[in-house]
């Protein structure tokens, strides 16, 4: 990974864009546990994985802008659309945006400004084709509409990666304390959208 090898030089700065193409039905949202832990959980765990470092406190504030008929449910569970800060024991801060709807299809990207130069993760289409016409010059498909489209290659490696870690009884690439961790920080996000403040992840208590 272009992280691990310093090609970007030290992290300075990461951001994470996580939009999907609509919102779900309002009985997946109630009782689901929030916009942070059924979505913006994803991004948490990604930008510790991407510094592979601990995050330090969490600042998150929540909306209602896409998805009217939920806005009446409680907590975070009201919102569709949120920000968080996320402050890593370097002093790195991540920032990561999350929408329930963007209506060109999913819009998930990831940039990572560094030292010596920047890494990017741009978004995922169907082909690589681009159309260049009188009026029209760029991607000539929408970026896919549904997450089994959009993510088919990468949970065909994590299952590759699963059954190496059995077949050759080695460390799998993820493991279960990676998931306590986000979900502690899903629930620092919450509080903090709650509570109006920065939020230490020393506050999260979290006994298995």
């Amino acid at each position: 990974m272009a992280v691990e090898t310093g090609e970007a030089g030290r992290p300075v700065q990461l951001r994470l864009c996580s939009r999907d193409p609509s919102p779900p039905p309002r009985t997946y949202v109630d009782g689901g546990g929030g916009i942070f832990k059924d979505m913006a959980i994803h991004d948490l765990d990604m930008s510790c994985f991407i510094l592979n470092e601990e995050p330090r406190r969490i600042l998150a504030r929540g909306s209602n802008m896409v998805q009217p008929e939920v806005a009446d449910l409680s907590g975070s569970e009201a919102f569709d659309t949120a920000n968080i800060l996320v402050e890593f024991e370097s002093g790195v801060v991540a920032s990561i945006e999350v929408c329930r709807k963007a209506a060109y299809g999913y819009d998930q990207r990831a940039e990572l400004l560094g030292t010596e130069g920047m890494l990017q993760s741009e978004n995922v289409f169907p082909t690589t084709v681009r159309k260049h016409t009188g009026s029209w010059v760029g991607q000539a498909d929408m970026p896919h509409d549904f997450f089994m489209n959009r993510y088919a290659s990468a949970y065909e490696q994590e299952t590759f990666a699963f059954a190496r870690a059995i077949t050759e009884d080695s460390q799998a690439p993820c493991d279960g304390w990676a998931g306590v961790r986000a979900l502690r920080m899903a629930l620092a996000a919450d509080r903090s959208a709650a509570e109006q403040r920065w939020i230490d992840m020393d506050e999260i208590e979290f006994n298995l």
